[in-house]
């Protein structure tokens, strides 16, 4: 059966029947016959890259201890008081280098090497902060890497070596969602661009990209060898899940989507077999060859099998560059150098062993003119930069660039979108997946749902049919409702910090747009508050004997309702703006504590200090408790002069409803009705902003 013939078929195991390499091969001649033109491609030049650090050395220690408040109030103190200087610390040294098409280099390097700094900075992800200095210039294609911007993702991706996914998602969902998020504008551009063939080649072609598209989720899943577990969930430490290996094949997976030039992975052999990576060097090289692309791949010990699938090799040592050149070279450089690597040592464990103290057991006799064998990183580096492989790369930089590159700038890279999804695609997509991971939490919204209805009908057989007139435990009644259902919102806390480091990485991935993506949390938290407000506010509303109107309780849902939102949003912005879950913990708490201290209750506003109120007027639970207040008072039913015998209006010179409120200082004009729901709508508003802003511009990133 032919590849065209296969992709009639509705199976990617179908349209990898004959293998990877045929399948790309097909996919390569159909695509450009459709284009009129080679598929389009990225070579990278790198000019003196080095990136630098200011570290901040201090004379305490502090890292024996848990990340606890107290610790941490302690370290920030001792950091103010302690004698500390910084230290300058080189992580990259003046790296030149070419990243051709089609060709696949291997980064070998010792922990702590500059490797994944370097690939950071080439994809694009490298965080910018104020104590970080990257000097040098990055061009792709001709154009500047700050040209591209924020749409670089798009061209570039790249593998982190941390495996962080939604852990109650199955493989294919992780793949499926990362498909969708990458895939829309994609789709939409190949309808556009494949019409340079004949009528034939444009529908043949039409239909091939039509095809991997539709299966694109497939194809990966058979080509990482995860068909066994692609309907199994993700899991984490705490949740079983797919084994360690399974989830870095997963990691590579995921950034696999869309249509990018250039791929870069990080040591994204660790937990695999020989055989699996193997297998997934053995694609990525095929794909480098048929399709183009440019492919670095950083490993930490490969095989003799996986280093001879190599175009290329880099070594990185302590932020050097020991060589970077063709890997059949390597070995004579060296040897050139005065190190011979024995036959029972694999080429890649013998490279490591340069710049370190193993280098002695390979030191041979010193070729002619070399007086001392280079012995640290920096020797090493500096040979190196005096070598003919390296005048070659220097003369390869100069070289002009060719019709065919400048030409994919104007056709493709110019005419790409930072984000392949449309906003309102984005959004619908992320909260179905929000949802999704919500609705999986069945043991939380059992004890959740239990809690709620047993703590309602607690409140509503303690304070049964209250009497209206007994103002304090009135409000003492909607205070306490308030607080228990604002409080149940910090149960959001750690699960928001859990998933931050998979928006990061998937925001740097072009993935998903901040503001989808606060949306989408947000929306995912209406039914849970809707049902807590319907339940509790149901139950305690009617048990308590609260005015018996359908108005004045709609009009209490409704600002319960709101006030669940609001916490929802603040806890999440206290979860974006925390360095890591041990902080944001504490600080929701203290936060929700000094929201009930402020609310008029436990203190009135009267008694508030100047400097302090600016809190009772930004409270949720404040505002909410004066709407709930006013509504009942003001209502028919107590908006009277007398009441249970007492003359209101003649003794206290305002009607019975007004004299009550007036206790606590609460305003009695109905306006504040309304304007209750008018601002805890843009509370919650400003709370999702501030959550935006932080998670935008604020990330905490290593």
């Amino acid at each position: 059966m032919s590849p065209v013939d296969q992709t009639k078929e509705t199976s990617a195991k179908a349209l990898l029947a004959n293998g990877v390499q045929v399948f790309n091969d097909h996919l390569a001649s159909k695509i450009q016959a459709g284009l009129g033109r080679p598929l389009p491609q990225m070579e990278v030049r790198v000019k003196n890259l080095s990136v630098s650090a200011d570290v901040v050395v201090g004379q305490h220690e502090d890292g024996r201890e848990l990340p606890t408040l107290t610790h941490t109030i302690k370290t920030a103190a001792l950091k103010l008081s302690s004698s500390k200087h910084v230290v300058h610390k080189t992580i990259v040294r003046n790296f030149s280098g070419v990243f051709e098409p089609g060709t696949i280099t291997l980064v070998l390097g010792q922990p702590s090497s500059g490797k994944s700094s370097l690939m950071k900075v080439l994809s694009g992800r490298f965080p910018q902060e104020k104590r970080v200095t990257v000097e040098g210039e990055i061009t792709y294609n001709g154009v500047q890497q700050h040209e591209l911007g924020s749409r670089l993702p798009q061209f570039v991706s790249y593998v982190d070596q941390q495996d962080v996914h939604f852990p109650t998602l199955t493989v294919k969902e992780t793949l499926e969602f990362a498909h969708a998020f990458t895939g829309g504008e994609l789709l939409r551009r190949g309808e556009e661009l494949l019409t340079k063939g004949s009528v034939d080649e444009n529908l043949e072609a039409l239909k091939t990209v039509q095809t991997l598209f539709q299966h694109y989720p497939d194809i990966v899943i058979e080509q990482l060898g995860l068909q066994n577990c692609q309907n199994t969930i993700i899991g984490n430490g705490m949740l079983r899940g797919v084994s360690g290996g399974e989830r870095k094949r997963v990691t590579t997976g995921e950034m696999e989507f869309g249509m990018k030039y250039m791929t870069l992975m990080d040591e994204i052999s660790t937990g695999l077999d020989s055989a699996t990576a193997f297998d997934i060097i053995t694609t990525q090289r095929s794909i480098a060859k048929t399709l183009g692309k440019t492919v670095v791949i950083s490993l930490l010990q490969p095989s003799p099998e996986i280093f001879e699938l190599f175009d290329n090799v880099l070594i990185l040592n302590a932020g050097e560059v020991m060589y970077h050149g063709p890997r059949d070279q390597a070995l004579p450089y060296f040897e050139s150098l005065g190190f011979h690597c024995p036959p029972h040592r694999d080429t890649a464990d013998f490279l490591l062993d340069l710049g370190t103290n193993q280098q002695t057991k390979y030191q041979d006799t010193l070729p002619a003119g070399m007086f001392k064998h280079p012995r640290l990183p920096v020797e090493f580096g500096q040979v190196f930069e005096r070598s003919g492989v390296h005048r070659d790369t220097l003369a390869r930089l100069e070289e002009p660039w060719t019709d065919e590159l400048l030409s994919n700038v104007n056709e493709f890279i110019k005419l790409t979108p930072e984000y392949q999804q449309p906003f309102v695609e984005n959004a619908i997509m992320l909260t179905r997946r929000q949802m999704m991971i919500a609705m999986r939490n069945k043991a939380f919204i059992r004890v959740r749902g239990l809690m709620v209805i047993v703590v309602a009908l607690l409140y509503g057989s303690l304070f049964y049919q209250l009497e209206p007139t007994n103002v304090q435990v009135t409000m003492g009644v909607l205070f306490q409702s308030l607080f228990f259902l604002g409080l149940g919102q910090y149960a959001q806390v750690p699960g928001y910090c859990s998933i931050r480091g998979i928006f990061y990485k998937q925001r740097r991935a072009s993935h998903v747009r901040t503001s989808a993506y606060v949306l989408a949390c947000s929306a995912s938290q209406i039914p849970w508050a809707l049902g807590e407000t319907v339940v509790f506010g149901t139950l305690v509303y009617w048990m308590c004997g609260f005015v018996a109107t359908v108005g004045n309780f709609l009009l209490y849902e409704l600002l319960v309702f709101q006030t669940l939102m609001a916490f929802a949003a603040w806890y999440f912005f206290m979860a974006a703006v925390a360095p890591d879950m041990h902080m944001a913990k504490p600080m929701s708490m203290m936060s929700i504590f000094t929201f009930v201290a402020f609310a008029g209750f436990v203190i009135p506003k009267n008694q508030i200090p100047d400097y302090f109120v600016w809190i009772y007027w930004l409270d949720p639970i404040a505002w909410c408790l004066r709407a709930v207040a006013v509504s009942q008072y003001r209502s028919s039913a107590f908006d009277v002069c007398e009441y249970a015998g007492i003359n209101y209006c003649t003794e206290h010179k305002m009607k019975m409803g007004e004299y009550f409120l007036s206790l606590y200082d609460v305003p009695s004009d109905e306006s504040w009705v309304w304007l209750g729901v008018v601002m805890l709508f843009v509370i919650y508003a400003v709370f999702m902003v501030l959550g935006w802003v932080t998670l935008e511009y604020n990330r905490y990133e290593s």
